[in-house]
């Protein structure tokens, strides 16, 4: 009998115990109760390691970045540091005293006209080359939102990331686009896509702008866009008479705005009569000079000035370049180099 009274107690105690042992199981899987002090202390924690994170942040930034970010000293610090990384991929070939010679040696072998090109720019925080690899650098490391646009212009938070031991290694290969404008010729405009290891990879025909419209020189693409508004004034050309009739009309800066401009203009000593226009729904667009991209226009043929400005590819060819193509790669636009790429 007694035994039988210790086995039933034993079983209401094993009974409680588990019971108590499932409510402390399920309380522990609630946030637990930190006291207001504790509370205070863990931000104050937190507050001084973030303090201390960039203090060690601003050690790795060069005195010369911290002075004066836009100074000669800060660009060689950084120049020297994107070479490092992969992204910019020249370098001057001779220096003189305090006045740099523009003369690039590239890592690899590349095409004279690239040479040629490159040649044309001092080493300094304007050169395209070094505004591309600062775009590629930004895209690469997460700086900008993915909306955000970049002109490869330096500033403290890409400096930051860019001395940290965090900043990352380009991870594509160097491209440089060549638009050759042919001025009227028998020979088609065209657009030559040259890869770092490949050599000339692709070619199309294209369109430049119309009374050269589209300068000749060299910018980095800083915008893609698969599909966009465009908007302006298209220049249509005009003779004196005509251009004199226009004085004092204004037209629209673009189709359905309310902001005026001038009816008549100017384009590299040709009169103009201004034509607003708004086109929505451009594919493929790699913005590299102000408002000009490469992009796809619909047009009865291709191979002569006829944009705005910008650089016109046909339907089936304007997704191959779009595909090939990334942030930061420069785009030479420059007159009848056939035969010598």
């Amino acid at each position: 009998m007694n035994d039988r009274k210790t086995i039933a107690s034993l079983v209401i105690a094993l009974a409680f115990s588990g019971s108590l042992a499932g409510c402390v199981s399920s309380h522990s899987l609630r946030k637990p109760i930190v006291p207001a002090k504790h509370k205070a202390m863990a931000t104050a924690k937190s507050l001084v390691e973030s303090s201390i994170a960039k203090q060690k942040q601003k050690k790795l930034l060069p005195t010369s970045c911290r002075a004066y970010p836009q100074g000669m000293a800060c660009f060689q610090a950084a120049a020297s540091k994107l070479q490092e990384l992969g992204y910019l991929v020249l370098t001057p070939g001779q220096i003189h005293e305090k006045t740099i010679i523009p003369w690039y040696a590239f890592r690899f072998s590349v095409p004279s006209s690239l040479e040629t090109e490159a040649n044309k720019y001092s080493w300094n925080w304007n050169n395209p080359f070094v505004r591309g690899a600062m775009v590629q650098f930004e895209r690469q490391n997460g700086i900008l939102h993915p909306q955000g646009v970049s002109f490869g212009r330096v500033h403290l938070p890409v400096l930051r990331v860019l001395f940290s031991t965090k900043a990352k290694k380009d991870s594509v290969p160097w491209e440089w686009v060549l638009v050759d404008k042919y001025d009227g010729s028998h020979h088609p405009e065209e657009l030559h896509l040259w890869r770092q290891g490949k050599g000339w990879i692709w070619k199309t025909v294209v369109n430049t702008g119309v009374l050269g419209s589209t300068p000749e020189g060299t910018w980095p693409v800083y915008q893609r866009l698969p599909s966009t508004t465009m908007q302006g004034v298209f220049p249509i050309p005009v003779s004196w008479a005509e251009y004199h009739a226009l004085a004092g009309q204004k037209v629209p800066q673009w189709a359905g705005s309310t902001l005026l401009q001038s009816a008549r203009g100017m384009v590299h000593g040709h009169p103009v009569r201004w034509q607003p226009y708004k086109d929505p729904g451009i594919l493929w667009v790699n913005y590299f000079d102000d408002g000009r991209g490469i992009h796809y226009y619909p047009r009865a043929s291709y191979g002569f000035p006829q944009s705005a400005g910008c650089v016109e590819e046909p339907y089936q060819n304007a997704p191959i370049t779009y595909k090939l193509l990334h942030y930061g790669v420069p785009v030479s636009v420059v007159r009848n180099v056939m035969g010598k790429i």
